[in-house]
């Protein structure tokens, strides 16, 4: 018997998600002809569902407490995964709260699609059209500024939590509240079917293995050698099911635009902002220094010459906007180009609406750059100013911001790259310079 048979149970697909799956392939062709992609397998050591990009795996025992509209929800729910590349894109992120984040981000969807979720679903007003990343660096900041408040502000007495207080959708994941068995049934506190979860029936996960609430799947990285490969097949099948519901006419705005959007090539940023330095260093061909390889030859010819670059400017969005994981990692990043590159000073400017920190750094230093200082509104004026007030000639500036804010009307002499932590489908347009996404 093969090791995954013993593992995962028999392959064949049980006939609630056949059922369930050929009404998908009817009514909802997109999520029909992507859930046909999946292989399907029982797994009794899952808490509920979940999905790797390559196979579908459920708890028997727990589908049995979801009525039938809400196992096709939950199977269009896990095609969403795939389809937006939730299983390649975890990198080293918490497992828990990136499962969170992509749930906030693809519920919405299925929702407006007319299908239906098991109670408790995450949905959240705020997180609505953003990104798995953008809603993954919210919690993140949510879940940090919980931390640092005050035991006696984040605790109350039970007799003045008034039972209304958190409104619906409104449910924090990363801290979820005790709660009664009832509760936990995602059919709304019914009594639980045949095999369900009172006690712990044959096949079933252990008590402490139980899906928290709000939670019928789970998002697993892909782990198999060709994972481009499996990236690349699935970006054309979604492409290949938009086109062919949407000629049916079953593709609904939201689906339109969720399928544009996961197919979009994802640029490496860092990359972009290595290469975007370098090119903007001086270099040309001069006869100054005579190119010393053809000279015994009498020929002379001119060599490469590549002067020190002037200055390097970074600017980081002080208003609270970008996160501290992108902030972390775009100052690694500053720090690798001030190695590389080595520029005649590094100058890091915070600015919300006006500078609020400026450190400047000389060629031969370890920089050790601060956190970034500030807080509040947003706009990007003060930095263009303060270098026309230093005198300094800039080899470039780099802005790391949301784009939301008030631009200069006039564009400097230098070249200037804004790096966006909003995705570029959504962000406001600089007037000048160059502009790319940044994904952390």
């Amino acid at each position: 018997m093969d090791r995954n048979d013993v593992v995962l149970g028999s392959s064949a697909v049980h006939p609630r998600i056949a059922r369930q799956r050929t009404e998908l392939v009817l009514s909802q062709p997109f999520f029909g002809a992507l859930a046909l992609r999946l292989t399907v397998r029982e797994d009794p050591s899952a808490k509920t569902f979940w999905v790797d990009g390559e196979t579908l795996g459920y708890n028997p025992t727990y589908m049995e407490t979801l009525s039938d509209l809400e196992v096709r929800g939950v199977v269009a729910h896990e095609v969403l995964h795939v389809a937006n590349g939730h299983c390649w894109r975890q990198g080293a992120r918490d497992p828990d709260r990136w499962n969170d984040a992509c749930d906030y981000a693809i519920n919405p969807i299925v929702l407006s699609s007319g299908m239906v979720l098991p109670k408790g679903a995450l949905v959240d007003p705020r997180y609505t059209g953003k990104s798995a990343e953008e809603i993954y660096g919210l919690l993140t900041q949510e879940a940090k500024e919980k931390q640092q408040q005050p035991p006696q502000q984040n605790q109350q007495p039970q007799n003045q939590q008034p039972q209304n207080q958190q409104p619906q959708n409104q449910q924090q994941p990363q801290q979820p509240q005790p709660v009664s068995q009832d509760q936990q049934q995602p059919n709304g506190g019914q009594a639980p079917k045949p095999g369900g979860q009172n006690g712990t029936a044959p096949g079933q996960a252990p008590a402490d293995q139980q899906a928290k609430p709000g939670s019928f799947g789970e998002v697993r990285p892909y782990k198999g050698p060709d994972k481009p490969v499996k990236e690349a097949e699935w970006k054309v099948a979604v492409t290949q099911a938009a086109k062919a519901a949407a000629m049916r006419g079953k593709l609904p705005g939201d689906l339109q635009a969720m399928a544009g959007e996961a197919v979009r090539p994802v640029v490496d940023w860092r990359s972009v902002l290595h290469r975007f330095a370098q090119q903007s260093s001086p270099s040309d061909y001069s006869f100054a220094t005579p190119n010393r390889r053809y000279l015994h030859l009498g020929f002379y010819l001119p060599s490469l010459h590549i002067p020190a670059i002037g200055d390097a400017v970074f600017v980081r969005d002080s208003s609270g906007s970008v996160f501290d994981e992108t902030q972390a990692q775009f100052d690694a990043e500053i720090l690798a180009v001030f190695h590389s590159l080595k520029p005649a000073r590094l100058i890091v400017m915070d600015c919300d609406t006006r500078v609020t920190q400026v450190q400047i750094f000389e060629r031969g230093d370890s920089p050790e750059i601060k956190p970034v200082r500030g807080g509040g509104g947003t706009a990007f004026v003060d930095p263009f100013n303060r270098v026309a007030e230093y005198g300094t000639n800039p080899a470039f500036l780099v802005y790391l911001t949301d784009m939301v804010g008030r631009f200069p009307t006039v564009a400097p002499h230098y070249p200037v790259l804004w790096e966006s932590t909003t995705p570029l489908t959504r962000a406001r347009k600089a007037p000048f310079g160059e502009t790319m996404e940044v994904i952390c």
